[in-house]
């Protein structure tokens, strides 16, 4: 019978994704297997694509690829079987990390001791590699103050207080995506999880404010847990939680009477110590606000701590990135009423899953950094841990605030004066021109490229000339052709778009060329992980006097926040703010891929910028982002053995 495994399944979406061949040896370095089993699958998969008249076909010295001219109505179909065969058939763990977490779920769900030899039958493993997942079992652990006892012949049983295994065995449920369901059903099915949701919804509706959908279905499966653990004597132990800090919310007198609905339901007796229990999701729970915002009063709202914890996070970016948000309003208060809820969370180590995680640290990498230079305030501030679900909704706040700042500035360039040697004639057709594409846009005069220096800055926004300036301006000036091109009008929109974070895209590009250089280029490095390699490359790069002695514990501090892989073979680290003495970006090409977060990588580009050049941050960050997407682009980088072939075909396809 045909099983449906975690690496088969990530081979047709690698081949899916590519609408051009793609080799067995880039697949090989992806999926992190040998091209030889690469071809084993390819063949395994072709025996099922069969029956749908499909197959993954060859080109010899080429790769692999699917007919991209078959259709997106067949590209669902193949993601339809795949998907439809993994829910008849369960999830079977193959990947280290599906094993890790099915581990960690078996210890929790057991009430005594579970043996490692039972893990292993159930994995269809070795118990060697049960023990070593289970290094990586008690460092899930260890963020939820939770131990391993092992007892020779018994095997191993969980330790510690019950809220914080609850905890962790959400935050599992939560990561372990194909299993959802499944595990859901295990917990709770004898438990009437509809029911409970009617009970929640019923008394949310007393609370002041609006409950987002995501938080009420954790909290509906936290009582389903709840009411499980219950019935098994896994109660909430008193004084676990700091009851005299929340008895006089009103989050806990709406506990208290959805507790007592609870019981008479569910015919069950529910400590007390469950009701703080409840009280503490609802007090960590994300709002939604109907209020119009009125300066008065939403500092009031989202509470003092909160606002003067916002007005610190946005002093930080504007002095790092020197991008000013502190005008915001939305921003000030959408993002405060967010910590309100945020820093309940924290403090008792609940876990909100982001959903829209992958997708915000790869449409928006720059806003996530500023989500993660916010995380570092609050954590100096509050000494509490924030992960990454919470970095990244800190970052769509801070990424719909950017926008609007651009959609602000965009309106503020309405004065355009026009430099022009070719005559009044040109210049006046040329204006016309600008006028057309840019209705909005005032021509506020014409004048020769000698006067430039009399065009005042009170008269102008942007200056658009036909010739080359190289001098200084107060006034930013873009050279276009005289007679417009579609180019040109990018250009032009692309500067009003972005005017307020410094990018011109021709400037950034020529400026992030010079970033480049031979004795910042490496290949072959065998080492065997991302602190191993950031390490080596730090230190090359300090002892070449790019950067100081603290560059390196700044890199690995970020790193440790969240992996700078971004998938493709590609790593981008860097500093947790910029704080060079030399401007510039080491590769290194690894000999092999090695792991790093839930990545493969075998690019590595070291981005280290100093204050000079902080304001280019952004744009240069994205920029690098956007052009390792491709993958074809990076197989061929990561072959390359010296620096100019890698830099030709680095820029080849800017």
């Amino acid at each position: 019978m045909f099983v449906v495994n975690s690496r088969l399944k990530s081979l047709i979406k690698e081949l899916l994704s590519h609408k051009e061949p793609v080799t067995s040896e880039y697949l090989a370095k992806v999926i992190g297997v040998t091209s030889r089993t690469i071809r084993n699958d390819v063949k395994t998969l072709n025996l099922e694509l069969k029956k749908i008249g499909v197959q993954i076909e060859a080109n010899r010295g080429v790769g692999y690829f699917i007919d991209p001219t078959l259709g997106q109505s067949v590209t669902e179909l193949i993601q339809e079987v795949f998907m439809l065969q993994e829910e008849e058939q369960g999830h079977a763990p193959v990947l280290p990390e599906e094993r890790v977490l099915y581990i960690l779920k078996s210890i929790i769900m057991v009430d005594g001791f579970i043996a490692t030899e039972q893990l292993a039958n159930e994995l269809f493993v070795s118990k060697s590699t049960v023990d070593n997942d289970l290094k990586q079992v008690e460092k899930l652990l260890e963020k939820y103050d939770l131990t391993l006892y092992k007892k020779q012949n018994y095997g191993i049983k969980l330790i510690g207080n019950e809220m914080n295994i609850r905890f962790c065995l959400s935050e599992s449920l939560a990561n372990m995506r194909n299993e959802q369901v499944q595990l859901e059903n295990e917990i709770t099915s004898d438990i009437n999880v509809e029911l409970i949701k009617i009970i929640t919804k019923e008394h949310i509706d007393e609370l002041p404010f609006r409950m987002a959908d995501l938080p009420l279905n954790n909290l509906v499966m936290h009582i389903a847990i709840a009411i499980q653990r219950i019935k098994r004597g896994k109660n909430i132990e008193v004084g676990t939680i700091e009851l005299a800090q929340i008895e006089n919310q009103v989050e806990y007198t709406v506990a208290k009477r959805m507790v007592d609905s609870l019981e008479d339901k569910f015919a069950i007796k529910i400590p007390n110590g469950e009701v703080a229990y409840i009280a503490i999701h609802l007090l960590g729970a994300k709002h939604f606000e109907d209020k119009n915002l009125q300066e008065a009063d939403f500092v009031e709202l989202i509470g003092e701590s909160h606002h003067q914890l916002v007005v610190e996070i946005l002093s930080e970016i504007n002095r790092v990135y020197r991008i000013d948000l502190r005008e915001d309003r939305e921003l000030i208060y959408g993002l405060g009423l967010h910590l309100r809820s945020a820093m309940n969370r924290l403090k008792y180590r609940m876990n909100l899953r982001n959903p829209l995680l992958k997708e915000i640290k790869n449409n928006y990498p720059f806003s996530f950094e500023l989500g993660i230079l916010a995380a570092e305030i609050i954590q100096n501030n509050s000494h509490l841990l924030v992960n990454e679900d919470e970095m990244g909704y800190i970052a769509i706040h801070l990424e719909a605030a950017v926008e609007r700042m651009k959609t602000k500035k965009r309106r503020e360039v309405r004065r355009v004066a026009i430099v022009c040697a070719s005559g009044l004639g040109t210049a006046k057709l040329l204006a016309a021109s600008i006028e057309s594409k840019f209705p909005g846009i005032n021509i506020v005069g014409t004048y020769p490229s000698y006067s430039i220096k009399n065009i005042k800055k009170e008269a102008a926004d942007l200056i658009l000339s036909t010739i080359p300036v190289n001098e200084e301006s107060p006034i930013p000036i873009l050279h276009i052709n005289t007679m417009l091109t579609e180019k040109d009008v990018d250009k032009v929109k692309e500067h009003i778009s972005n005017k307020y974070l410094n990018e011109d895209k021709n400037k950034s590009l020529i400026k992030l060329q010079n970033l480049f250089s031979d004795d910042l280029f490496f290949t072959e490095i065998d080492k065997k992980s991302p602190s191993e390699i950031i390490k080596s490359l730090t230190s090359i790069l300090n002892i070449k006097g790019y950067v100081d002695d603290s560059f390196q514990s700044s890199v690995l501090e970020r790193e440790e926040i969240s992996p700078t892989s971004i998938g493709n073979l590609v790593a981008i680290p860097h500093p947790l703010k910029p704080n060079t003495l030399g401007s510039c970006i080491a590769i290194g090409i690894l000999k092999k891929p090695v792991k790093w977060g839930e990545h493969s990588v075998q690019l590595v580009l070291l981005l280290a910028l100093n204050e000079k050049d902080k304001e280019e941050f952004s744009h240069l960050f994205n920029h690098i982002w956007q052009l390792v997407q491709n993958k074809k682009l990076v197989d061929e980088l990561c072959s390359k053995e010296n620096f100019s072939d890698f830099i030709n075909q680095f820029y080849s396809l800017k």
